[in-house]
């Protein structure tokens, strides 16, 4: 304990070498005296500070080690695998709700009956059947309505897709034609 006390600043600048916070410092010294009483009861010690510096560096060198290991380990817990979204791009959703604007409005200038066969085919997922039966026309007419709205629509969206429709284009959705020239 004498050489301990008589070596303790020197144990200090030893575990400060290593970068290691005055808080860590003082654990640090405490262990290294531990050790030392510990190892004294098993085997004589000839050079009490050698002895001690050596200890102090083993010390700082796993604390070092440990330290690494948990910063790896906060590393991968922050990898970009850890943060890839499911959800779709920005781009990809005003895209999206532009060509659903431009499907309702190829649907709002189906005919009425036309349009109405084919919301209830497509959106409420009725059978033929079961449309003739609530609007009281033949089944070839349920059917002749959604070839009708199947051609139509596809025509609207090819329209608009090349730029023909005017009610819907990309300079309506969201300003966008004008963003792009202020860039």
């Amino acid at each position: 304990m004498s050489a301990f006390l008589a070596n303790r600043g020197l144990i200090a600048t030893v575990l400060k070498r290593y970068m290691l916070s005055g808080v860590d410092v003082d654990d640090l010294t405490q262990e290294t005296v531990v050790r030392a009483l510990e190892a004294e009861q098993h085997k004589e010690i000839l050079e009490p500070k050698r002895f001690l510096v050596g200890i102090a560096k083993n010390i700082a060198r796993s604390e070092i080690e440990r330290q690494s290991k948990s910063l790896v380990g906060l590393l991968e817990d922050v990898t970009p695998r850890a943060y890839i979204s499911d959800e779709p791009s920005v781009e990809a959703v005003v895209d999206s709700r532009r060509r659903m604007q431009v499907f309702s409005q190829a649907i709002g200038e189906l005919p009425p009956q036309c349009q109405m066969v084919f919301v209830l085919k497509y959106f409420y997922g009725a059978s033929h059947k079961d449309i003739s039966a609530k609007l009281d026309i033949a089944i070839s007419t349920v059917e002749k309505h959604v070839a009708l709205g199947l051609r139509r629509c596809r025509q609207h969206m090819m329209n608009a897709q090349q730029g023909d429709a005017t009610d819907v284009s990309e300079s309506n959705v969201l300003g966008l034609e004008s963003w792009r020239k202020s860039r």
